[in-house]
């Protein structure tokens, strides 16, 4: 996949990072129930996917955005 940068990322580079920031999304859980500052990872995890759209041009990210902002009201 070409970034609009013009560098290509393979396939397992995009994996890695969907995995990792998967799992930065899973911390979230534990976080909020042991009363842990967890806006500010949810706010880490929603920028850094922000950033993902920009680079990537599209709307794909649109509803995880969503959901994440939904989930500080």
């Amino acid at each position: 996949m070409i970034t609009k940068y013009g560098f290509e990322l393979t396939a397992h580079d995009i994996e890695v990072n969907v995995r990792r920031l998967t799992n930065q999304l899973w911390k979230l859980i534990p976080m909020r129930e042991h009363e842990e500052d967890w806006l500010k990872q949810l706010d880490t995890v929603t920028i850094e996917i922000a950033g993902l759209n920009e680079i990537f041009e599209g709307p794909q990210f649109l509803q995880m955005l969503c959901k994440l902002e939904g989930l500080k009201t």
